[in-house]
């Protein structure tokens, strides 16, 4: 038998990832809470959700609901939310793109000519 992990999307209570988090890694579970630098405060992406990594047929899923922090999985009518693992990589992904960005932001100064290399102003010159 072959076994599958997937990821699931969990409500957290109000203002509590970090505290579900924290609890759910206590029963060794494996989580994700995506966040980005945004005026050098940590953010999180998404409030009130958090990712978990489960096996279908060898995790006990019974305590994550009772978890504090823990409101509910999310279900769409009878099936709990699952999240492609290439949707999470791509979070993963730009999460440390934008934090990589941010680190170097430091490195600039009021009245700095910068280039900008993406989006929509790509190649255009600016001041900082």
């Amino acid at each position: 038998m072959v076994f599958m992990k997937n990821w699931y999307l969990l409500k957290t209570k109000p203002n509590q990832e970090a505290i579900a988090l924290r609890n759910l890694h206590n029963q060794d579970y494996d989580t994700y809470c995506p966040n980005a630098f945004i005026n050098n405060k940590k953010v999180i992406l998404f409030p009130g959700y958090i990712f978990i990594n489960l096996d279908n047929n060898k995790q006990n899923w019974l305590p994550i609901r009772s978890t504090k922090g823990v409101l509910n999985f999310v279900r769409f009518g009878l099936n709990f939310a699952k999240v492609p693992s290439n949707i999470i990589q791509i979070i993963k992904k730009n999460e440390q793109n934008t934090l990589n960005k941010i680190i170097n932001i430091d490195d600039f100064k009021p009245g700095d000519k910068v280039q900008i290399t993406e989006g929509i102003f790509k190649n255009c010159s600016a001041i900082f």
